[in-house]
């Protein structure tokens, strides 16, 4: 999980802030990714931001630096992991279900595509999960992160459908925190 950032939009860093049930950011995206069974779960913050025990800490001492950064010190942090992919989630993501991410492990474990990404109603979301063979390119991307590798493997992507508006839904200042959700968000181009 990507949640390094200050959340200067935001008024506070978004793995601190809490949704209408009063749940952090960062311990709901954790917890969905438990459910999921996804080990480990990494989650790059800012010293001083407290993780779930479920979740073991990756400090970045940079919150204002890109989110490029946070994925590389995510990805260096698997290096001696035999995982063969990785589901990467910005925290301000927080409404994505269960079903969603059980579906892309699935589809990956299906076709093994590099890069898996789930669309609602025909728009790209998060989190997006990106198979080792791409994880250098992810690591020494010099301009764009991970946009600029999923662009890179276009003819190679796996879209997945799925019904859930979470994965489509980016909470980036507090006017798009309704009651009961978030908005939609650009996705993944």
């Amino acid at each position: 999980m990507l949640a390094a950032g200050q959340g200067t939009r935001f008024g506070e860093p978004k793995a601190l802030a809490r949704l209408p049930s009063g749940e952090r950011f960062l311990d709901a995206v954790v917890r969905v990714a438990t459910e999921a069974d996804l080990h480990p779960v990494l989650t790059v913050v800012q010293p001083g931001v407290t993780v779930p025990a479920r979740a073991r800490a990756i400090l970045n001492p940079h919150p204002n630096s890109e989110q490029a950064i946070s994925l590389r010190l995510a990805l260096a942090g698997l290096a001696n992991d035999r995982a063969e992919a990785v589901v990467v989630w910005p925290v301000d993501h927080p409404f994505v279900h269960l079903v969603s991410v059980l579906a892309l492990v699935d589809a990956f474990k299906r076709t093994r595509a590099p890069i898996v990404l789930p669309v609602h109603q025909g728009r790209r979301g998060h989190p997006v999960l990106f198979a080792r063979t791409v994880w250098l390119e992810l690591m020494t991307t010099s301009t764009g992160g991970a946009r600029t590798v999923v662009r890179a493997h276009a003819a190679d992507v796996v879209e997945v459908p799925v019904p859930d508006e979470g994965v489509t839904r980016d909470i980036d200042t507090r006017s798009d925190m309704p009651q009961s959700g978030g908005r939609t968000s650009d996705g993944v181009s």
